[in-house]
């Protein structure tokens, strides 16, 4: 017991447990006591209503026969000689009255629930009642709609009662109802309501119907068990609207009166359109309902008690699997005096932990397995399977995987990689090889075993397995489908390789070579091209000779300057070319850059040059994948030729053009004064035409002809004119300027003062010197 407590305390799965079973069997407990209270509360509550619809319906019974009584006697008494003499006489006669007197006390006396009996002779005003009750004119006021009227009313009589109201139920007949008119004698017979009141409490004996009234289709109440509510209008509840709107004979319902839930039966007189009503506080019906629901609540307890003690032992029994398995996965827990634990916590932890190494053994395995199958793959592919260190076991499991007998590499460049590094981030250029691996995968797959290796960054590899020793007829047109998906999707264009069909493993290596070789050929068919041995056997077979004719038509055009004319000559070269291999194709348009820089080997001389373009071309040309690229760079090669041969053209003219500019400034020097020195003359010296040496020197002196003229002979003048004494015009005659005004001008343009000005500020200068 003890380790059962220990338990219960410690660990949180036996808790929820024996918690949960509790639970189980408290509610199965009390909802079974529940509905057996409840069935027998309603059995007993069907049972009194029963019999509450049974009494009202005696009293019902009681009442009708009272009516029925009080017909027959009104009958008698109308039928009586006497009584009729006394009613129909229009004089006063003590001795009939006295005989009536006597004769309806007789009757009175043989009903007990009379309380009197009365006639009016509205022709004298003569009254006759066995118990001395005055008469009522108000009854005689009633419009009587039938034979017999009945009519609740409180009468006081002083002397009567202890002067105490008396409560009746009068009964009027009119002996001559047919005949009505306002003289009519009239019958009246007065039931006290306490004799109703006193039939019901003999026909009824349970304190149960404690509120039992009787009221008439108006709602008044015509008796009561309280007798303070005689004709009271109780038509304003919501009961009685409900009863009186039913219009059933009997029926029964709860209604709450006074905040208090009641049962209400009532029976519905056929005579006398009576109703008969019940009224029952709810929780009285039974009178030791109390005691039944605590007597109740007690065996729930004790049950619920058991339960819990059954709940304890079954959670031993169930729990003991569990109990063990905790026990042997984690010993420590079960014997610490540890706070709550929760084992399904602990045991997820810890199949948690063993399933994450089963994964990752798992993973290390298949990786693992998959590394030794890519190498041993790759072995194959470059012929070296002896070197690869591999257990024999997963050799020969690969070797069971691969039974071919045919195998067939098929080579997938990725055209233009370059550009694709630049486009693709490099995180993402992987996944890009393993997207076209997985492509080609599931392309070449439905015609056989395949395994694919990623052997490059712009090569993938598939290995294909067959049973005969012929390449499907739907190969092509499936590599092409992969071929437009790639582009479509990835932007990304691929040329493939299909190398020779072989037998065996160890002859992979001979397939995986010539697909290799037949790749190649997208230099010559271009871009998403589909290569094998038929479609590149001529390009083997063709005997080339080097197009040496081609290559001075390139030079000539080189040195011509024409960049149409070099190209078409390129163009020309590597249609001559490619009808051969692809090998031929490179090595004859790297033997063409090599002449073209043999025969313009003179200008490397020059400044700025960089050789190492030409090696930038060859190593361009080996990597082209096209013949426009081959074309585009040599092209690009000769334009840098051409550059250089301009450059040296514009060298070797500029060496000449500043011998004859100087020339020209020298001969400016020395014949300044000839007024008639113009380009014209000096162009006639220099053997150029005036247009053009204007040109070369302004070019070179970054001024024309007359501003350096004009600027010697200024400049001279500006000498004279400090150190001689001859006027303004002299000096300017003297430097080859005859017309003083225009010397003036070009003067103080040039100083900003006048010559004069000049000289005199010169002048000043000197004065100031010498002071």
């Amino acid at each position: 017991m003890r380790i059962i407590l220990s338990r219960l305390l410690r660990y949180k799965t036996f808790q929820k447990l024996t918690v949960s079973y509790f639970l189980l069997v408290l509610i199965t407990v009390s909802l079974l006591s529940s509905v057996l209270f409840s069935l027998f509360s309603r059995s007993a509550v069907a049972e009194i209503d029963r019999n509450s619809k049974t009494i009202l319906s005696q009293i019902s019974y009681a009442s009708d026969v009272i009516y029925n009584q009080v017909m027959t006697i009104g009958n008698s008494l109308i039928n009586d000689p006497q009584v009729v003499s006394f009613l129909n006489d229009k004089e006063e006669d003590k001795t009939k009255n006295y005989h009536v007197f006597q004769q309806m006390s007789q009757i009175k006396n043989a009903y007990p629930f009379i309380y009197s009996i009365g006639v009016y002779r509205p022709s004298t005003e003569t009254n006759v009642d066995t118990s001395g009750i005055p008469f009522d004119k108000s009854l005689y006021a009633i419009s009587a709609q039938k034979y017999m009227e009945f009519y609740p009313r409180k009468l006081s009589v002083k002397g009567i009662n202890n002067s105490s109201p008396l409560q009746l139920l009068t009964f009027m007949l009119y002996p001559d109802y047919s005949l009505h008119f306002t003289a009519n004698p009239l019958i009246y017979i007065n039931v006290e309501e306490q004799s109703i009141l006193t039939t019901i409490r003999s026909i009824s004996k349970s304190d149960a119907l404690n509120n039992v009234f009787v009221m008439d289709s108006e709602g008044s109440v015509l008796s009561h068990t309280d007798s303070g509510l005689f004709m009271e209008d109780v038509s304003g509840e919501d009961y009685v609207r409900r009863i009186l709107s039913e219009g059933l004979p009997e029926h029964s319902f709860t209604a709450n009166i006074f905040k208090e839930k009641h049962l209400v039966t009532y029976v519905k007189s056929a005579e006398m359109n009576w109703y008969f009503v019940s009224v029952s506080p709810y929780d009285k019906l039974i009178s030791n309902i109390r005691e039944l629901r605590n007597v109740t609540l007690l065996v729930t307890s004790a049950l619920g008690l058991a339960g819990l003690l059954i709940s304890v032992f079954l959670t031993k029994n169930i729990y003991k699997p569990m109990s063990s398995l905790f026990d042997t996965i984690n010993p420590a827990l079960s014997t610490a005096g540890s706070p709550l634990i929760d084992e399904y916590k602990v045991l997820t932890e810890v199949f948690t932990t063993l399933e994450e190494k089963e994964k990752s053994m798992q993973f290390v395995i298949r990786r693992s397995s998959q590394t030794i199958r890519e190498h041993y793959l790759l072995a194959l592919l470059k012929g070296n399977i002896r070197d690869i260190a591999a257990p024999e076991e997963s050799i020969r499991q690969i070797d069971e995987d691969m039974p071919g007998p045919y195998f067939c590499a098929i080579v997938l460049k990725i055209d233009e990689i370059e550009a694709v590094k630049e486009r693709v981030q490099a995180d993402q250029q992987s996944l890009l090889r393993f997207a076209l691996g997985n492509i080609a995968k599931e392309t070449l797959e439905p015609f056989g075993a395949c395994d694919v290796l990623v052997t490059e960054e712009n090569e993938v590899v598939a290995v294909s397995q067959y049973e005969t020793n012929e390449l499907p007829l739907e190969l092509k047109k499936a590599l092409e489908g992969a071929q437009n998906f790639l582009k479509r999707y990835f932007r990304l264009t691929v040329s493939a390789g299909i190398g020779d069909i072989v037998f065996g493993r160890k002859n992979i290596q001979y397939s995986y070579t010539s697909a290799q070789q037949y790749v190649k050929y997208r230099l010559i068919y271009g871009k998403e091209s589909i290569l094998d041995a038929h479609l590149t056997r001529s390009h083997f077979l063709a005997v080339l000779s080097y197009p040496t004719a081609s290559e001075k038509k390139l030079i000539d055009a080189v040195q011509s300057g024409k960049p149409g004319a070099i190209r078409e000559r390129i163009e020309e070269f590597v249609g001559l070319v490619a009808p051969g291999s692809s090998n031929q194709v490179i090595t004859y348009s790297i033997q063409l850059l090599l002449s073209v820089l043999k025969h313009f080997e003179y200008l490397q001389s020059l400044p700025d040059t960089n050789f190492n373009a030409y090696l930038d071309a060859i190593a361009d040309i080996e990597a082209a994948e096209s013949l426009e690229d081959i074309v585009g760079i040599i092209a690009g090669y000769c334009a840098k030729i051409g550059v250089l041969l301009e450059e040296k053209n514009q060298w070797l003219n500029a060496q000449k053009h500043n011998s004859i500019i100087e020339n020209v400034q020298n001969y400016i020097r020395e014949h300044y004064t000839e007024p008639g020195l113009s380009l014209e003359s000096v162009s006639n010296i220099a053997g150029l035409s005036p247009s053009y040496l204007g040109k070369l020197f302004k070019a070179s002196t970054q001024q024309s002809f007359s501003e350096a003229l004009n600027h010697t002979r200024l400049e001279k003048a500006r000498e004279l004119l400090i150190t001689s004494n001859e006027t303004a015009a002299k000096i300017s005659e003297s430097v080859g300027m005859y017309n003083i005004t225009y010397f003036s001008t070009l003067f103080k343009k040039k100083y900003g003062v006048s010559p004069s000005v000049y000289r005199e500020q010169a002048s000043m200068k000197r004065l100031d010197s010498r002071e």
